[in-house]
């Protein structure tokens, strides 16, 4: 068993781990540079809950820290500032501490996985057996997993320990996570839908999370509390257990403080699903992971082009567009291009297709539309209602897809480019009390539609906190499909030379007793979360081809 330390004896412990942590599992004695953890003796941090997931990991390795000394600091802090921000729905600390202890003893066996021991947040959607999975609805109140979605599987499998389910937009249907505050500003969204798991990583409750994206719900939230976000290609990462929106656009993607954290929670979650198909159809993940740090240098990004669309930044409000005003500067310091570019438009209709397959999952809940949120019955029963499209309309539309792809691909072509830059926000803040329509599905959010029709990778990193809100702002890199590994290298450099996603909320005193659950049987099926969300048989493909439609 390892040995458990205090607080206080941890950090002193650190420097004598630092010659050990190389040699463990896959960390940097069997890797390149690119998979490196930070030594321990460099970290200086006083309290775990501070300590970003590589941070942790690298002391976890070194057996500096032990897994239940992590996780007592995640609970302790999460019950003493989670009252004024709500980020978790319910927690799971018997099981958290089985298998805090199982990770102790893996790491203490040696050749652990680099993210053993790590505690996690999930949002909830992701099934796991045993435990309420409720998209934090009404609507499946007492809903309990029949089994595993597929990321957490794997997760489970790689030794993390699971804290909780955090809170989602009502079955991530809006972009705004009203019940939870921003830990930044309370007052303020955190965005959404995944803004559970970004407020989570934001107030330092724990240093992984796993969030969704169908239209933005893994950007938005990562651009307004300040943390960083990897929307994977289609297909990287499994979607199976996972309650759906719309099957051909949903992502699933990991979420951390910094983009290195981000990364090794994708090396991780991504690879072969047999439950979800998509997961076989592209390159195979990295076998080394996906990059942790920097090549370095003065100019390190030199050769880099990145894509600016034209008028993208016009409307952005003066303080936000000072921020993405200075990232651009920031890139061309480093070495890095920017291009002008004229992006293609996303098609008209397509929105019509995903309502089709919305309302698809929905309808089995028709009889239930008294326990949807407002908002969520309006977008239901609306959704439910276009079922009525024609099969060969929505074949029409998705036809009008892949020719939007296709001219997507050639736009990198034609022009070199690594990757294309978008805000990460359009707005400087959204308080909590003046939330409008907040669909993903309203209007037409083309800053974050591309990236899911596409099915292409995004990076979503901080780039700052706005001088009139103090609300954070990021920008969204974006690349072609199967790129993230180029992706993460860019934004690793950008953010070792404006490190402020190590900026962390002020939290006050803000106690909360959470909701506490213990493992039960689990339910009927028949899928894992306990739903029918099987849906159609045919599955979205990315592409690379620049070919005409």
């Amino acid at each position: 068993m390892t040995t458990r330390l205090s607080r206080r004896q941890l950090f002193g412990a650190a420097t004598a781990g630092a010659a050990t942590v190389a040699g463990l599992g896959r960390a940097a004695a069997s890797a390149g540079p690119a998979r490196r953890l930070p030594s321990p003796a460099a970290i200086t941090a006083s309290d775990p809950a501070l300590l970003s997931a590589v941070e942790a990991a690298s002391l976890l390795q070194s057996r500096a820290l032990h897994p239940r000394e992590l996780l007592d600091a995640c609970l302790s802090r999460s019950a003493a500032h989670d009252g004024g921000i709500g980020a978790w729905i319910r927690i799971y600390p018997e099981q958290a501490y089985e298998a805090a202890e199982s990770a102790a003893q893996r790491l203490a066996a040696g050749s652990a996985p680099l993210v053993c021991g790590l505690p996690i947040a999930l949002k909830d959607l992701y099934a796991v057996a045993g435990l309420p999975v409720t998209a934090s609805s009404g609507v499946l109140a007492g809903n309990i997993a029949a089994g595993d979605s597929g990321v957490w599987r794997q997760l489970r499998d790689a030794g993390m320990v699971l804290i909780g389910h955090t809170h989602t937009h009502e079955f991530a249907i809006g972009t705004a996570t009203p019940q939870v505050g921003n830990p930044w500003d309370v007052e303020y969204s955190p965005g959404g839908s995944s803004g559970g798991s970004a407020a989570a990583l934001a107030a330092r409750f724990t240093p992984c999370a796993v969030g969704t994206d169908t239209g933005g719900s893994l950007r938005i939230p990562a651009s307004a509390c300040g943390i960083t976000s990897i929307k994977p290609t289609f297909g990287r990462c499994s979607t199976s257990g996972v309650i759906p929106l719309t099957w051909t656009r949903d992502h699933t993607g990991p979420m951390g403080r910094s983009v290195a954290d981000a990364s090794l929670l994708l090396s991780h979650m991504a690879g072969v699903d047999v439950d979800d198909p998509c997961t076989s159809v592209g390159p195979d993940v990295p076998a080394e992971g996906y990059p942790l740090t920097t090549v370095g240098g003065s100019r390190p990004l030199s050769g880099t082009r990145l894509g600016l669309p034209r008028g993208v930044a016009d409307d952005l409000p003066g303080a936000i567009g000072t921020l993405f005003g200075g990232f651009l500067d920031l890139v061309r310091a480093l070495g890095g291009e920017i291009v002008d570019v004229t992006v293609p438009d996303v098609p008209k209709g397509l929105l019509s297709g995903d309502y089709a397959e919305f309302g698809s999952y929905h309808r089995q809940f028709a009889d239930r539309l008294p326990a949807y949120g407002q908002e969520s019955a309006l977008a239901a029963t609306a959704a439910m209602a276009s079922l009525a499209l024609p099969v060969a309309d929505y074949f029409a539309l998705e036809r009008a897809r892949l020719r939007f792809q296709h001219d997507y691909n050639r736009m990198f072509a034609e022009h070199r480019l690594d990757a294309i830059v978008r805000p990460g926000s359009l707005t400087d803040g959204v308080r909590r009390d003046a939330l409008s329509d907040s669909s993903v599905f309203a209007g037409a959010r083309e800053n974050y539609f591309w990236a899911n029709y596409t099915g292409a990778p995004v990076v979503c990193t901080p780039v700052g906190r706005s001088a009139a809100t103090g609300i954070p702002f990021g920008v969204q890199l974006g690349g072609v499909p199967w790129s993230e590994a180029s992706l993460i290298s860019i934004v690793l450099e950008l953010q070792e030379a404006q490190p402020v996603w190590r900026d962390a909320p002020p939290l006050g005193p803000s106690p909360r007793r959470i909701p506490e659950v213990r493992v039960a049987a689990p339910g009927a099926g028949p899928t894992a979360t306990n739903t029918d969300d099987t849906g159609p048989g045919i599955r979205f493909v990315p592409t690379t081809s620049t070919a005409a439609v």
